[in-house]
């Protein structure tokens, strides 16, 4: 089964009467908080605004790259790019999600419900006979009218905007989904790789065929003396033990990262859609606690883009060997290899389950999330 490789892609089913244009999102998250704080709407983004810049411009340097690669930011902005939880689109709907969340913030029901029972109860108490009373039956009765037709906007807004909020819950808790589908497929991609050898063996069979053209090249020159070959066959076990080392810890610095973009997606997502399920149940009527789950939900999403811990470790090739430059070398086309390999093999939990237990990495700090199938998950979904 191949996965939707579309994560945090096109939102469908927004309200066009209630969208906000750029300008209108850049007026509001430019606006305070709070009346007593200095802090902005658009400070709970920063971080992750940042995080988006950084990626940009490792993008740019990649195309120019000169030197020496720095292979922790290779892995760190390989799998965060690859697993795209850092999305221009995340970051779209979360700065819409507060801006609707603050408009339905500033809808009073209470005001103009509060003045129709006051002035009905007044209207109840006036007699229309009299002259006097009916002039202020009359203009009660214009008021009520129009604060009845207020009412029924702000309902109606109150609605449209809880549906836009909803909506904007559900598509990121649907693609945080996707973000853990993603990960979970490479942890086992990536133990996969691990447990047949082949980009281990690959890179020793290429530094041995370095060698062996490198010899070639001095047997037109003359005969090699005994004493070479073994220092020859030396740097090549020397060479091949380093290459195993690189290898293990590259991947299992992946496999950490992974699982830990796996956990955050999982723990987020649950949470929201727990939060949605207990949205869903309130009462129409219930206009301060939908509000303030709303909030809370708000707060989740902040939470999302700002307390995430993605750890990366990266071995370092001494750069005091004759040989390094060429390590570096196959190194980076080894972790290209790998992200080509996941990029294409984006399989489906079902299909990882179907091959065992592949948590063969020999890594204390690694904590694979266990699996559940889909069943498990809706009677979970279901409990909750």
């Amino acid at each position: 089964m191949t996965l939707d490789k579309t994560i945090f892609g096109l939102r469908f089913g927004s309200s066009e009467d209630i969208a906000p244009t750029r300008g209108d999102l850049d007026a509001f998250l430019g606006s305070r908080k709070d009346e007593r704080s200095p802090a902005l709407h658009k400070d709970d983004l920063t971080a992750y605004q940042e995080m988006l810049e950084r990626i940009t411009g490792y993008e740019g340097r990649q195309l120019h790259a000169i030197g020496r690669q720095d292979f922790r930011e290779l892995i760190f902005y390989g799998a965060v790019r690859h697993s795209c939880f850092f999305s221009a689109s995340l970051k779209l709907a979360i700065e819409q999600y507060k801006y609707h969340v603050h408009a339905y913030s500033l809808i009073d029901l209470r005001k103009p419900s509060a003045f129709i029972q006051s002035a009905e109860v007044e209207m109840a108490n006036l007699n229309p006979h009299r002259k006097e009373d009916s002039a202020r039956l009359a203009r009660l009765q214009e008021m009520v009218d129009e604060r009845k037709e207020n009412l029924s906007a702000l309902r109606r807004n109150r609605g449209l905007i809880s549906e836009e909020l909803t909506g904007i819950l559900r598509y990121i808790a649907d693609n945080l989904e996707k973000i853990k589908i993603l990960s979970d497929a490479s942890i086992a991609v990536l133990a996969e790789i691990r447990a047949s050898g082949t980009e281990t063996n690959l890179l020793v069979a290429d530094i041995k065929n370095h060698f062996k053209e490198q010899l070639k090249d001095e047997l037109r020159n003359g005969p090699i003396t005994r004493e070479h070959l073994d220092a020859v066959k030396q740097d090549v076990d020397a060479l091949t033990k380093e290459i195993k080392t690189l290898v293990d810890e590259d991947l299992a610095s992946l496999t950490r990262l992974y699982t830990a973009i796996y956990s955050h997606a999982s723990k987020f997502a649950d949470e929201l859609v727990a939060l949605m399920d207990i949205i869903a149940a309130v009462p129409e009527k219930n206009f301060e606690e939908e509000k303030n789950l709303f909030t809370r939900a708000e707060q989740l999403l902040v939470a999302l883009i700002s307390d995430y811990q993605f750890p990366v470790k990266a071995a370092v090739i001494p750069p005091d060997t004759s040989y390094s430059d060429m390590l570096a070398e196959k190194r980076k086309e080894m972790i290209a290899r790998i992200f080509e390999r996941l990029h294409k093999d984006r399989r489906s939990r079902h299909e990882r389950r179907s091959g065992g237990d592949r948590r063969i990495l020999d890594d204390p700090e690694l904590k694979v999330p266990s699996r559940r199938n889909g069943k498990d998950r809706r009677l979970e979904q279901r409990r909750d």
